[in-house]
């Protein structure tokens, strides 16, 4: 049988009253899967029986075919940093990035050596190895920390939150240094962390995990635009989510919000068909589901120079401006209230201000509509 490189099935794990319930996922060497969910939801504690610290009460971890479901730590032969780094204090940099190969009796092979040469001169912390933990910056010993689990050839490298305690600046280069990493060493990476953002910035694959439990997982993307929940909405930090319900009419159905303020159709039978209720329109008209459009995917124009022939049109006026770096987030109110984001060039054009007229219009075919579970 033919396994993906790792693969973790049917797991589960208690500590006390917590519990991991049926995990399952899978992880080629090539891929780059971020472990997302709050504080608590059991993401450091799936990392750890990954590794060999916790022992599961069901459930198999396979690696590169072999079943290591009760093999040590050691034996496993797995990378991990933690959030804190963990640096042993009365070791130097160098000392410190060699622990795991002297631990395997290869901290003096020229080619161990080569590969450290290797690694800092690439990490940027060549020129700190014979300094101790205590006078590095937290960017520092989080590359320290990063050097040693990747130096001993780990077959998957687990890091858990290594980016959360960084400056802005600092995380932003620790991400782009990850992704330099994982594409040169090919590397499976499994990274925890509960931050959507990084994500989307490094991650092949994402999991969204919450009590213990895995809700969605996916391409990164597809999970923000297409989330199964409204967890995994709100921890993706999507918005214009609406609740209502469908409306049958005339052979095609409408999306309708309780209030009556928001009435979107005809829809896609394909967007219908992705709730997966029950096949026919009595049921559906009854159950609670969820619109979501997302900012980018609205059209915001001057109410006075507005021409659209889009039938899903509507007044509004503008609330609030947040300019970012990479857009302007303009919130409307008008049937509720609406997150549009233009560009700046957009921005440029339009000259809107707080109280402006405006019209937004949306594409049904960027609806996308999931069940109030």
């Amino acid at each position: 049988m033919n396994r993906p490189f790792f693969q973790v099935a049917d797991l589960n794990v208690r500590a006390g009253s917590f519990e991991l319930k049926d995990i399952n996922f899978s992880l080629n060497q090539n891929e780059y899967l971020i472990i997302l969910g709050p504080t608590g939801c059991g993401k450091t504690m799936l990392l750890e029986t990954l590794v060999g610290l916790r022992k599961p009460v069901s459930g198999q971890i396979f690696l590169d075919d072999h079943n290591i479901t009760s093999w040590p730590p050691e034996a496993r032969g797995l990378g991990f940093a933690y959030q804190d780094s963990l640096l042993f204090p009365f070791l130097n940099v160098k000392e410190n990035i060699l622990f795991g190969a002297k631990a395997r009796k290869r901290h003096k092979e020229q080619s161990t050596l080569n590969r450290l040469a290797r690694l800092t001169e690439v990490m940027g912390i060549s020129h700190l190895l014979r300094r101790f933990p205590q006078s590095l910056s937290g960017g520092e010993k989080q590359r320290v920390s990063l050097a040693r689990a990747i130096l001993i050839n780990p077959p998957v490298l687990l890091l858990d939150e290594p980016l959360s305690a960084l400056d802005p600046q600092t995380r932003q280069s620790m991400q782009m240094l990850l992704h330099e990493i994982h594409q040169a060493e090919q590397l499976g990476i499994i990274h925890v962390t509960h931050d959507f953002m990084e994500a989307l910035q490094l991650g092949t694959k994402v999991i969204v995990m919450n009590q213990g439990k895995i809700l969605q997982q996916g391409d990164p993307t597809k999970v923000f635009h297409k989330p199964r929940s409204l967890f995994v909405a709100g921890f993706t930090r999507s918005k214009n989510i609406i609740k209502g319900r469908l409306d049958y009419i005339n052979g095609v159905f409408w999306f309708r919000d309780p209030n009556n303020h928001c009435f979107f159709g005809p829809l896609p039978e394909s967007k219908v068909t992705e709730l997966n209720i029950a096949n026919n329109e009595s049921s559906k008209g009854q159950k609670e589901i969820c619109l979501l459009i997302q900012p980018g995917q609205l059209e915001l124009r001057p109410r006075e120079n507005f021409i659209s022939d889009k039938q899903n049109t509507w007044t509004a006026y503008v609330e609030k401006i947040i300019f970012y770096s990479s857009h302007v987030e303009v919130i409307c109110e008008g049937k509720g209230n609406w997150y549009v984001a233009l560009s700046h060039n957009e921005w440029d054009r339009w000259d809107l201000k707080v109280g402006s007229m405006v019209n937004l219009s949306l594409d049904v075919d960027h609806i996308h509509l999931f069940q109030n579970l």
